[in-house]
């Protein structure tokens, strides 16, 4: 059972993380996202967790509820820059996912996902073929982080990713 962080590039990120990393999860996903047909509904009903990313309050609700899914091995996916890179680069990451880990006890399973973008454009629906690479990097433990130190535990999880990015980017 982990808290996965992954950088977010493609809406195919998801599809390879199912398709490839081998873990029962929960995504976290926006809010905006119920209203696509067909995705919002199915979301809704195999269990994943929105969040109402205009309302801090219904947002920590929401992470609240996410904690009752996290049973039977399950993990939750969250992309800690909160939406997809428009640039290719990390944004600054979101601490939502931080403090839930550590609120829990659980480990992080920081992701790096490459080329996702070429393969499913922003704006676009055309899936092109290509060649994606993703590194699942050492989990990170979380004891003796607090809300205090979580800074730090940021910097370690996007360090791992960006050093995959950097290991790994083509183009």
């Amino acid at each position: 059972m982990y808290v996965i962080v992954s950088n977010h590039q493609s809406h195919f990120d998801v599809f390879v993380l199912y398709g490839w990393i081998g873990i029962d999860f929960k995504w976290v996903l926006k809010q905006e996202l119920r209203k696509i047909p067909g995705l919002g509904i199915g979301c809704e009903k195999v269990g994943h967790i929105f969040i109402d990313r205009s309302n801090p309050e219904k947002a920590i609700a929401s992470i609240n509820s996410a904690k009752e899914k996290i049973v039977n091995g399950t993990s939750v996916l969250f992309f800690p820059e909160g939406t997809r890179s428009k640039t290719g680069k990390m944004e600054n990451f979101k601490k939502g996912a931080f403090i839930f880990a550590i609120d829990i006890g659980v480990p992080l399973l920081p992701v790096t996902l490459i080329n996702t973008e070429k393969i499913l454009p922003p704006h676009t629906l055309n899936l092109l073929p290509g060649r994606v690479k993703m590194i699942i990097h050492q989990k990170i433990d979380v004891s003796g982080y607090s809300a205090e130190n979580v800074g730090e535990l940021m910097s370690r999880a996007r360090d791992a990713i960006q050093s995959g990015l950097d290991q790994y980017r083509v183009g």
